[in-house]
């Protein structure tokens, strides 16, 4: 069954079950109108999970679902109307079957503000870690399924910890407050910032590729770079990041992320050697990657392995006989499990040791 198709049909049958005067005729018409017969099983137990919070198999939904409709019937006749669905569902899986051991009476109000608590983080507001996890878990399925690309960020401030030393940490509190607001505001819709503990963050971005997500990844640092924070204290907070791409860089969520965490520490160290002056677009080492190249527009194309990657450009070495670079206007450069090209133009050539020279390259 397709759940995108069924999922606002549901919606309705829920809210259908939650009315004081429920109606067990005017249900079984919207029920009817939903799902085919083959389906009602897997709505009806996604629609008791749904009201209860206890998983039920497809299987037992439909015999479950008799019951309480026999048991309701029942109450409506000992207690007179209305006799709401709910009441049915809390004596039928508390009193009747034991499945709910120590049942709570919570309003829709107050169980979806446990839902948005459960899976976002109270200070920011940006989604927490258990949602990370679970969110790109889905978004590697989908992409898998669809043939996609899904890209994480892996976001750290520098200089946050000078900030809690000399201004306390209700200050820095603001600072993530306020770097958590320009996450947001520079996401799409389909895009996701998350926390993921102290002053790192972690945007998952699908349907986008390496260079695509460095360039959301350097729009971040400008803006966290060129506001002051905290505000009117004239104090700058920077930004180093680590990107990682499904397929090219891993296919598990745990495997993404330990890539995208090493070329955040890879970040930092580079950073920290070149000094942040003169570093104005952060590059991190690619390590086993390597760029398919067709040198002044041949045909014929070779493996060159990449040297860095940044939000401007790339680098990668290749061999001093090709004469780099190159005369052509650009060059089509083609990551092995990205499925996109782009092309480059070559900027300078430096000779390496052992034949072959490092060229630098801008995105054209």
């Amino acid at each position: 069954m397709k759940r995108e198709r069924i999922a606002p049909r549901l919606d309705r049958l829920a809210r259908l079950g939650r009315q004081r005067d429920f109606s067990s005729a005017q249900f079984q018409r919207a029920l009817d109108s939903a799902a085919q017969s083959d389906e009602k099983g897997e709505v009806l137990a996604r629609l008791l999970t749904e009201w209860t919070g206890l998983p039920h198999a497809s299987r037992d939904a439909e015999q479950r679902w008799g019951e309480i409709e026999r048991l309701a019937a029942k109450l409506r006749e000992k207690l007179g109307s209305p006799v709401s669905l709910q009441t049915a569902l809390l004596h039928y899986f508390h009193s009747v079957s034991g499945l709910l051991k120590e049942p709570r009476i919570l309003s829709e109000k107050d169980l979806a503000v446990l839902r948005v608590n459960a899976i976002t983080d109270p200070l920011t507001g940006l989604y927490n870690r258990r949602f990370l996890m679970d969110h790109l878990n889905r978004e590697i399925a989908r992409a898998d399924r669809n043939d996609g690309i899904v890209s994480i960020v892996l976001l750290d401030l520098k200089g946050f910890k000078a900030v809690n030393d000399h201004f306390g940490h209700p200050v820095g509190d603001t600072v993530l407050v306020k770097t958590a607001r320009i996450i947001r505001e520079l996401l799409r819709g389909v895009d996701a910032g998350c926390r993921w503990g102290g002053d790192e963050f972690v945007v998952v971005l699908p349907s986008t590729d390496l260079f695509s997500a460095l360039t959301v990844a350097e729009r971040i640092r400008t803006k966290i770079a060129e506001t002051a924070l905290p505000a009117g204290s004239g104090v700058h907070v920077g930004l180093h990041y680590g990107v990682a791409s499904y397929p090219a860089d891993g296919k598990t969520v745990d495997f993404l992320v330990k890539v995208a965490d090493l070329r955040l520490y890879q970040c930092r160290e580079q950073a920290r050697f070149e000094g942040q002056e003169r570093r104005h677009h952060p590059r991190f080492a690619v390590n086993d990657s390597s760029v398919r190249v067709g040198p002044d527009g041949r045909l014929r194309l070779w493996t060159a392995p990449l040297v860095n990657v940044s939000y401007g450009g790339l680098a990668f070495r290749a061999r001093r006989s090709d004469k780099w670079p190159p005369r052509g206007k650009g060059e089509i450069v083609r990551l092995p499990l990205e499925r996109r090209s782009i092309r480059i133009r070559a900027l300078h050539s430096v000779a390496l040791p052992g034949g072959v020279v490092r060229v630098g390259c801008a995105y054209v």
